[in-house]
């Protein structure tokens, strides 16, 4: 037996059984094909019958199709790649799929089913052997010194219409629940209506339980089943065949499943009457899951008597799909990615709100800095390999010693990165498998490093009374270098299909570092009415002086967005962060002259950052072409805000007491990035 096809199998067999949410499997080329596809009802009703026409044909196959030892029907179910790259072909470019929409496995399984089901309805030189399969089965279960074996394989028939019948009717029962107890506040008793519905359910649970002990009796029994001499010999091999091809299709059809009843989730959004095409999907993939059990522990089952590995069935001569992506690595699931930047960044000192728009009043200060920089920008370049995993997209990447590559700056250099191991002090390979690791269980980092080196930063006089600007006292170069590293942990590889649903291509929740220096002013207000916590009124001011900014946030970031897949496809991000850092700051003197030192306080800087971009994604290659090329343009904006609590203010009213912040040191405005960033991206 072949060691690496058998693996694939097992990890395939694997990769079907269902989720805590349901029936659905998720599989990195199935989320690749269908995630992101436009909600066409023409194409999800296709698809629909295709799933329907998947579990009739089963029932049609094992109790409805006459059957001999060596008939020409089960031979015909043979399905290799190129046979289904022709079948396929013939589907991609016809409506509804006109070139825009992957066209299923499940489908070429179906067809190929159908077409050697053609020949089992031909005329018949003499009667057949067994009126079904099911009875060839019972049959080849058959011990020759008892009937155990083919009392537990005859009692397949009324366990597999038993789980074809519970299954639709738990269904139905389910949603019932559904509708009874939607909206009821959490922990109301339940009406009379919704216990007895749930009472229903739990039957059908028991009854489904039931039958799949009935499933599991009959394979063990023709797990032992003896197949030394013919016909017993041909029986197993011609059953295995066909139950292994149905199985097959089976796995292909949940593989789509998910995606059918996501996109008709999105019609009936804005068609009502679309909702009993959802529930129908819905039912359907249960169903094909309940059938695909059975089939699997069948076909297991028969690879004995067959003396045949399952991998090495009619139903799994075909090695795309699901199949491989169960082996671990292969030319589909690596991909070279070229990312090419244009950068524009803008950076502001925007003024905090003065006491007639917000609760600071800066009156009496005399001095205010004023940061006047130019933009950086930048073109640049870069090239990393990634790969696919099982149930993972894009699960890993290896930078292969390509870096950031500045074509042309301006005003500054931005940097990228998204080195997780190089953060913590490794090199070349070492990194590189570290990252690896770290991508496999969820963990994204990034890397941005700014730096500007054109402005000039001017302090300027300010009037006490008025709060105008009388002029300029000094003036100095600017420049500024920032790092912002962001690590976390991609929330959504947890439900994959639900954050398919919410549109959620990203959702980080991690940790943010920020580190730069600035000349900065500090100052110092208290609270206008002690336990007001209304209005804070200035009260003394620092000199100016540079001031390192070391912050460490939690928090989250997310992307919202339909993916790489649509046309085009408009996408916003959202991060909020938190934390603190510390600070030295002196109001005093000059902190770094000699005697200076007891003028410098060291303090905690409390911080929160935020980002906003919003950004539109344009694909220019073809849905279905292994080569991608796709297009962002984006608007972003970061906004840092940052301060000192100095003391807290306890207020006591009556039995309650309330705490504001007495004292407050600020520096007189939050800092603001923004500016656009054009990402073009080339995948191979």
């Amino acid at each position: 037996m072949r060691r690496g096809p058998a693996l694939a199998c097992l990890l395939l067999l694997a990769a079907a059984a269902p989720s805590a949410c349901g029936p659905a499997t998720y599989n990195v080329r199935a989320a690749r094909a269908f995630a992101n596809e436009d909600a066409r009802r023409a194409v999800i009703d296709d698809r629909a019958a295709d799933l329907d026409r998947a579990a009739w044909l089963a029932d049609e196959v094992l109790a409805s199709t006459p059957y001999s030892p060596g008939d020409a029907w089960v031979a015909a179910l043979d399905l290799d790649e190129h046979e289904g790259e022709r079948l396929r072909e013939r589907f991609e470019e016809a409506p509804p799929y006109n070139g825009e929409h992957e066209v299923s496995a499940a489908k070429l399984y179906r067809v190929k089913l159908e077409q050697a089901l053609a020949r089992a309805q031909a005329p018949r030189p003499a009667p057949a052997a067994f009126a079904r399969l099911f009875d060839a089965l019972a049959a080849l279960a058959a011990p020759p010194g008892g009937a155990n074996g083919a009392s537990a394989a005859s009692d397949l028939p009324a366990a597999w219409q038993a789980l074809a019948e519970n299954a639709r009717a738990l269904a139905a029962e389910e949603r019932t629940v559904e509708r009874l107890a939607a909206g009821r506040p959490l922990g109301a008793p339940d009406t009379p209506e919704l216990a007895a519905a749930r009472a229903r359910a739990s039957a059908r649970r028991q009854a489904l339980a039931g039958a799949q002990r009935d499933v599991a009796r009959a394979a063990a029994a023709l797990r032992v089943a003896s197949a030394a001499d013919e016909p017993s010999r041909t029986i197993a091999r011609d059953t295995l065949r066909a139950v292994s091809f149905l199985l097959r299709m089976h796995i292909e059809s949940l593989a789509v499943a998910p995606y059918v009843v996501k996109q008709a989730r999105r019609v009936a959004r804005d068609d009502p009457g679309y909702g009993p095409a959802v529930a129908r999907a819905e039912a359907l993939s249960r169903l094909l899951e309940e059938q695909r059990q059975a089939l699997a522990a069948c076909a297991e089952a028969l690879t004995t008597p067959a003396r045949t590995p399952l991998d090495e069935t009619a139903g799994f001569e075909m090695r795309e799909g699901l199949l491989e992506q169960s082996a671990a690595i292969h030319l589909d699931a690596i991909h070279l990615r070229l990312n090419g930047d244009a950068d524009l960044l803008f950076f502001h000192q925007l003024a905090s709100p003065s006491s007639s728009g917000g609760i600071n009043d800066y009156r009496g200060r005399t001095r205010r800095l004023a940061y006047d920089t130019d933009p950086v920008f930048m073109l640049g370049a870069r090239a990393l390999v990634t790969y696919d995993f099982e149930h993972v997209r894009n699960a890993a990447r290896l930078n292969a010693g390509f870096k950031t590559n500045r074509l042309f700056s301006s005003g500054g250099d931005i940097q990228y990165d998204d080195s997780l191991g190089k953060l913590l002090g490794l090199n070349g390979l070492a990194s590189d498998v570290f990252d690896l690791g770290a991508d496999l269980l969820g963990f994204s980092t990034s890397v941005k490093i700014s730096r500007f080196t054109s402005g000039r930063v001017t302090e300027i006089a300010v009037d006490p009374v008025t709060g105008r600007d009388t002029g300029a006292v000094a003036s100095a170069p600017f420049q500024l270098l920032v790092r912002q590293i962001d690590v976390g942990f991609d929330v959504t590889k947890l439900f994959p299909d639900a954050a398919d649903d919410l549109y959620l291509e990203e959702l980080l929740a991690g940790f943010r570092a920020m580190d730069y220096k600035l000349p900065r002013i500090f100052y110092a207000l208290r609270e206008r009415d002690p336990g007001s916590g209304d209005v804070y009124v200035f009260e003394r001011q620092s000199p100016a002086q540079s001031v390192r900014s070391q912050l460490y946030q939690g928090g989250f970031s997310l992307r919202m967005g339909n993916g790489e897949w649509p046309r085009l496809a408009p996408f916003g991000d959202l991060g909020l962060y938190a934390g603190a850092g510390p600070v030295r700051y002196s109001f005093s003197g000059d902190p770094a002259a000699p005697g200076g030192a007891n003028d410098v306080d060291e303090a905690t800087m409390i911080a929160l950052s935020g980002n906003l971009s919003i950004g539109l994604r344009l694909r220019l290659t073809s849905s279905l072409s292994r080569l991608r090329l796709l297009t962002e343009l984006s608007y972003n904006v970061e906004a840092v805000g940052q301060g000192i609590v100095s003391s807290i203010q306890a207020t006591r009213r009556g039995d309650e007491t309330t705490y504001t912040v007495g004292r407050k040191i600020d520096l007189g405005g939050f800092d603001l990035f923004h500016g656009p960033r054009l990402l073009a991206v080339l995948v191979l």
